[in-house]
């Protein structure tokens, strides 16, 4: 395996597990998709429900 290939794999990998770990420490959710953010919004930008509620610590 090339050098860029191994580098671009590690890249990678780093960056869906950025992703996930800011997910997962969100202080925000929505009831109904259970996405996850950093601020609170009257509606859930990724379905449009009402349901935001603040994520619970304890998970």
């Amino acid at each position: 395996m090339g050098f860029f290939k191994r580098v671009g794999r590690q890249v990678e990998q780093f960056t869906q597990t950025a992703k996930q770990t800011a997910e997962e420490n969100a202080a925000y959710r929505c009831q109904a998709c259970d996405a996850r953010f950093h601020t609170s919004h009257d509606q859930c930008p990724e379905c449009g429900a009402e349901t935001v509620v603040r994520a619970s610590t304890e998970e």
